[in-house]
């Protein structure tokens, strides 16, 4: 199954670009010193975390809310594990990739951690004036593993400590589907015909309705949620947002929107659905994306697309599908 019309090493960079820019969190205050070990909530990740943190409702990792420092983790596949591990153990490959997401990646080196080898690439990023520093480690078990720590260079977090703590990872059993669902920061449920194939990253769910799991070629319908970490939207942007995301979502550049409309979408009256094909011309595909806000600014998106024949018997599944989605408490 393709993933917003990737391939499987596309959905591997997507991953990447997720765990390694889109938390644009700031601060960090007090000196860091470890406590307990904690289990991440849907991910095969338990660690010895820095002072002030704590498991975060919004994704799969931690925060610190009072000074706005983040830990995210992003589960892939094994094999994926291979493709990243070419990426991070190059340091000038790695610098050419992470510059593409506007981060500059200053070192690299090879730690033990009690989960295994992990290889750390660390730098910094600036966002709207401010500069993060950031850590980002890459560990195989059971999963592809990749965990992202930043917080603002002007902070008093410690390097040491943050290594530290990514030393303390231990990896266990991949979680179950059910377990991965009720991790996630939103709550939806899957409507025959379509089924959950898996989780991704601690921030998004994917269904298909079909035979296969892993489809390359796109042939089944595909339908994707994903909350989204990095910054906030402001009510009356959503629109321009929602557009602006369909038009970079690959498989979807060249989408024809048909309709835009404002419904109730995950608990707010105010959300955005657009509804078209996927491709001008006789070859695209019908496809949906609602977007609604939470209330911090942050937004879920629905996405689906399915052959022009199949679309119309599909469409009592997706709005309920979409109507079962709510952002968790």
């Amino acid at each position: 199954m393709r993933f917003s019309g990737l391939s499987r090493a596309g959905t591997a960079r997507t991953l990447l670009r997720l765990a390694a820019g889109a938390l644009l969190l700031a601060g960090l205050a007090g000196h860091a010193r470890a406590q307990d070990r904690t289990a991440i909530s849907g991910t095969t990740v338990s660690l010895a975390p820095l002072k002030g943190f704590a498991p975060s409702t919004k994704f799969a990792g931690l925060e610190n809310t009072e000074a706005k420092a983040s830990m995210l983790v992003v589960e892939m596949p094994p094999e994926a594990h291979a493709q990243l591990s070419a990426l991070f153990n190059n340091l000038q490959t790695a610098k050419t990739n992470f510059a593409k997401q506007n981060i500059v990646i200053d070192e690299a080196e090879d730690i033990d951690t009690a989960g295994g080898k992990g290889r750390i690439l660390t730098g910094h990023q600036n966002v709207a004036g401010t500069t993060f520093d950031k850590w980002v480690v890459l560990l195989k078990g059971a999963k592809t593993v990749m965990i992202t720590v930043q917080a603002p260079e002007d902070s008093d977090l410690d390097g040491d400590d943050v290594v530290t703590m990514l030393k303390s990872v231990s990896l266990g059993a991949e979680p179950t589907l059910d377990q991965k669902l009720a991790a996630l920061p939103f709550r939806v449920r899957a409507t025959e015909p379509f089924r959950v194939v898996d989780t991704f990253g601690g921030l998004g769910v994917l269904m298909t309705s079909g035979p296969l799991n892993v489809d390359p070629k796109g042939s089944q319908p595909m339908l994707i949620v994903s909350y989204q970490t990095g910054g906030q939207v402001a009510a009356g942007q959503l629109a321009a947002v929602a557009e602006k995301l369909l038009q970079t979502t690959r498989g979807f550049e060249k989408a024809e929107i048909a309709k835009r409309e404002t419904v109730a979408f995950a608990g707010s009256k105010a959300g955005v659905l657009l509804s078209g094909r996927t491709a001008e011309g006789a070859t695209g595909k019908r496809f949906a994306q609602y977007i609604g806000l939470g209330p911090d600014g942050r937004f879920v998106r629905l996405i689906v697309s399915a052959d022009e024949a199949t679309y119309p018997s599909l469409e009592p599944a997706i709005k309920a599908i979409a109507d079962s989605i709510a952002f968790a408490q």
